[in-house]
Order: structure tokens, then sequence, then C-alpha cells
């Protein structure tokens, strides 16, 4: 059974729609919300209610004029969280896109432990970024042990960097279990980077954690 809500506040608009299958939790979520950072508050919440996201498609869209945020994901949950997590999540994205909600007054109720991020990028993590001068966009394609959490730690730093996520296709292989994520991306300026120090700048914070183990 697929659950949907439609809640509107003030002039935002979230459409949810959410759908257990055994113990994967599948969503989509649509809303006029197209503010910088908007992957990172979602990546949060998901975190933050022990989900994992296994795969999603994160893009945008424009209708009459109206541009939205269009995102789908399959979460995988612990059975013992299955049953309410998804209605938690339901929940925590109606109060992430009030008008009136402050992220970082959500954050401090959430009391969210930052994951082992050393564990992702043990075993030959890849990070290439490419130039697509036809869509005036860089292509960060992410290679790496897989994990909840993973992707809460790359988007936050993208946001700290200034770097708007355009679009993204999230994969885990089924046979090795590894993280194959293309993260579509430009600076809060619209330009591409991939030749820029900002592209260094930006692997090296990801794999920081990794870089200071070694030393």
């Amino acid at each position: 059974m697929v659950y949907t809500y439609v809640l509107r506040k003030g002039k935002t608009l979230l459409e949810f729609q959410y759908k257990r299958e055994k113990n994967n939790i599948l969503i989509s979520l649509k809303t006029d919300t197209t503010q910088f950072g908007t992957f990172h508050r979602i990546a949060t919440i998901i975190y933050a209610l022990k989900l994992d996201i296994l795969s999603g498609e994160l893009g945008t869209a424009e209708e009459n004029g109206n541009k939205y945020t269009v995102d789908s994901f399959i979460l995988q949950a612990d059975e013992n969280n299955l049953s309410t997590a998804a209605f938690q999540l339901g929940v925590m994205m109606d109060s992430l896109f009030s008008k009136n909600a402050k992220f970082e007054e959500i954050l401090s109720k959430l009391q969210i432990q930052e994951p082992a991020v050393a564990t992702f990028f043990k075993e030959n993590p890849e990070f290439i970024f490419t130039d697509l001068t036809e869509k005036g966009e860089t292509c960060l394609y992410l290679e790496s042990s897989s994990g909840r959490g993973l992707l809460y730690y790359v988007s936050r730093i993208l946001m700290e960097n200034q770097i708007d996520i355009v679009s993204a296709t999230i994969e885990t292989d089924p046979n090795t279990g590894r993280a194959k994520d293309s993260f579509y991306l430009k600076t809060a300026n619209g330009e591409m980077f991939a030749s820029s120090p900002l592209a260094e700048k930006i692997r090296n914070q990801i794999l920081a954690p990794i870089q200071s183990t070694s030393n």
C-alpha cells in the first residue's frame, strides 16, 4: 500500500509518499522548496532516523513556471525500526520544509552522532570530477564502501563549500555492496569547477578522516 501526504505550510508545498517493501521503504517527495543545501537536509533526517539510502534519484522539475525538487529513494531500515520509521520521516520532512523551520534547531533536537567515516574510504575509494560543458555542470563520481551516513557526510561537505547539487543518481552495487554515486554540481555562482582547486579541496576534506589516521 502507498501512503501519500500532501502538506502545505504557508506557500510551501510538500508531497510525500512512502511504501513498505520487505525490509525497505520506498519514498518519493516533491516540494517547491529548492533552496541551496536541500539534499543535505533530507540526508540528515534519513540518517538521524537510522535509515540507510540504498539507491535514489535527485532532480528538479518545472511545472507552469514553478520549480520543484523531485526526489525518490529506497531506504533500508532495521526490522525493529521499520514500522515507525516511514511515519517519522514524513513528520520530520514536514518540519524541515516549513518556511519557519530553522535547520540548526532541528539538528539540535535530533542529537546526531557522527558516522564512522573512515570505514567508508578504506578500500580504494574513487573520486572523479568531470566538467560536462554541454550541461554546464560538474559531475562528481564517488565509489566507496557503502554505509549509513555516507551521503549525510558527503552532502554536508558539498554544502559547506557552497556547492549546489542539481541532480544525482545513488546506487549500491548488489554484488559488492559498494556505493556508486554520481552527483551533478554547480558552484554558488552557477559555474563548473572540476579543473579548479575547489575540486581538490573537496576531495581532501572528504578523505580527511583516513588521511589523518594514516599519518
